[in-house]
């Protein structure tokens, strides 16, 4: 098992990074397989593999594939915080218009 299956095995909430170094361009998505609309579309960007962040024991980790720059790394996490606070406020067990 390498580095990025451990962590996202470890992790209570975790999310693949796609990257492109050259661009600074990413998206951050959910560890599962992915769409053939969506897979081209991130090709098409120049996106690749660029790493797994997480939350493991309620702390935040990453393992990263890729060099990346500062101002990029500052914006994958400002991303992925959004995304764990969306997660807090929105549990994915509620449904929208539910009795939650």
């Amino acid at each position: 098992m390498d580095k990025f299956e451990q962590l996202a095995r470890d992790a209570e909430y975790a999310l693949f990074l796609l990257a492109n170094e050259s661009t600074g361009d990413f998206e951050l998505i959910e560890p599962q397989p992915i769409p053939t609309d969506a897979a081209r579309g991130y090709s098409e960007r120049g996106l690749s593999f660029g790493g797994v962040l997480a939350l493991v024991g309620g702390k935040p980790r990453s393992a990263l594939a890729l060099p990346l720059e500062d101002a990029t790394v500052d914006a994958i996490v400002r991303e992925f915080i959004a995304r764990v606070v969306y997660m807090e406020k929105h549990p994915r067990w509620m449904v929208p218009g539910g009795n939650a």
